[in-house]
């Protein structure tokens, strides 16, 4: 009796992941469609050519990235934005990257003041840019991504700080419509979330996407799925509700000031992210000040997925051990009304289908089979609930893709058509990996806090 009631519990607790993702789709629709509305009537070019438009400091932390760091620099020049300066961090490389970034940019090094808010290992020197660019290079011995991080807020001069990563390309427009949301509500928006895009496969021209595809391998085309489904189906609807649980490292607009006083980010930590969103939420809730942290699903950063599944599993260990450290530091928060739909949908969610659910899908490999090979386990119950649940899952990718389809990333509606049958084999395989992956993760040290993904570089992809 026992075992098949684990049995069944466990299969209703994956239809039950299933259909928080189905309700928060709906949410996301309604939200979709606002910020196409927003988008094509919410004055970008007014905002282009306003002095009024907050100036944005660019934060980029670099560590042995002497390959393309100047090519990604030089595309960063190239945004659309009124007034934006360009603060890169090098946190203590081991290679060229700070001699290539002097070289390219005809740096020298200047005597400026900045503001020590946040701690950060010490600053070496200054470098700012004889070109007509507005180009800041920090150079500062090593402490880690997330200490790089603090170190450029500290020298940023302007109000907001995009912070992002020095492999990502940006769309051209990201800035300017992701700074729409803080033009709209100046005085609750503390963060923009941006959204981040697979760029395996495209074709990548003078640091800008110019053409849209699918990659070849099935292992980057199961991960362009994922993003799609978490970033376009999910997060609108959070967002909405106020509930959003993570602004991506690799694209977020804070307020500076909201930085400083949070306390920047935490040193070391594999979750930083995540976890300075919810210490966010946390200082806004318990000040009881008036907030909005928002997505922007039309501000797009491409980002290089892992190619080999070695990659892909260094990465997803590396995730699901951040979000351990997180759910460590935050648990008080769950179903506390006091964090409001944060504290009582938002993280409870996020720990029960993000952190938990590993755990609950590797035990029911075990469970389930066993229940039905002793007769403990009631066919017509289990039977129909793993059914609803496969193609419960299926039709949340489909609406993922639908959503996905009336932005046209891709060149060809035919990439969103080659997706359609990953979302009926997903499940066959690599999500079984990822649970493994992510169950190790529960256990063992925590890494270091700079990760080597092995990119193959942009200029690379579409090959």
């Amino acid at each position: 009796m026992i075992l098949e009631l684990v049995a069944i519990a466990v299969l209703v607790y994956v239809v039950a992941i299933e259909l928080q993702l189905l309700v928060i789709g709906a949410i996301s629709l309604r939200q979709l469609r606002r910020d196409h509305y927003m988008a094509r009537y919410g004055g970008l070019d007014e905002m282009l050519h306003s002095d009024t438009t907050p100036p944005v400091s660019i934060i980029v932390p670099a560590y042995n990235e002497a390959a393309g760091i100047v090519e990604s620099v030089r595309s960063m020049t190239m945004l659309r934005y009124p007034r934006f300066e360009i603060v890169v961090v090098n946190d203590g490389s081991k290679d060229d990257t700070l001699q290539a970034l002097i070289d390219g940019f005809r740096l020298v090094e200047v005597t400026v003041p900045y503001r020590r808010d946040l701690y950060s290992a010490p600053i070496k020197a200054i470098y700012r840019s004889t070109l007509p660019l507005n180009i800041t290079v920090v150079d500062k011995y090593n402490g880690g991504k997330t200490d790089a991080l603090n170190a450029g807020v500290n020298v940023a001069r302007y109000p907001y700080v995009m912070l992002t990563d020095a492999d990502v390309v940006l769309d051209g427009e990201c800035l300017l419509r992701a700074m729409r949301h803080v033009v709209e509500d100046r005085e609750r928006t503390v963060a923009v979330g941006g959204n981040i895009r697979p760029i395996n496969g495209c074709v990548v021209n003078r640091g800008r996407v110019v053409e849209a595809h699918l990659p070849r391998s099935i292992l980057e085309r199961m991960q362009v799925l994922e993003y799609i489904r978490s970033f376009i189906a999910a997060r609108p609807g959070w967002s909405r509700i106020g509930a959003l649980v993570l602004v991506s490292g690799a694209f977020g607009i804070y307020r500076r000031d909201v930085l400083a006083e949070v306390g920047g980010f935490t040193e070391g930590h594999l979750g930083e992210d995540l976890d300075l969103t919810m210490r966010i939420h946390r200082l806004m809730r318990e000040k009881r000040r008036p907030y909005r942290i928002v997505f922007a699903a039309d501000a797009v950063a491409w980002t290089e997925v892992p190619t080999t599944r070695k990659v892909l599993r260094t990465q997803r260990i590396r995730w699901h051990k951040g979000l351990r450290m997180v759910v460590r530091d935050f648990w008080k928060l769950l179903f506390n009304p006091r964090y409001g739909t944060l504290g009582m949908l938002g993280w409870p969610s996020y720990v029960a289908f993000e952190f938990i659910a590993p755990l609950v899908e590797f035990a029911g490999w075990f469970v389930v089979p066993i229940a039905w090979a002793v007769g403990a386990l009631d066919l017509t119950v289990a039977v129909p609930l793993a059914v609803t649940a496969f193609f419960l899952g299926a039709f949340n990718s489909l609406i993922a893709l639908f959503f996905d389809e009336a932005y046209g990333y891709f060149t060809s509606p035919l990439e969103a058509i080659r997706l359609i049958w990953l979302t009926y084999v997903e499940h066959l395989g690599l999500r079984q990996q990822t649970v493994v992956w992510r169950v190790r993760a529960l256990f063992g040290p925590t890494g270091q806090p700079w990760g080597d993904m092995q990119r193959r570089g942009v200029n690379n992809l579409a090959s």
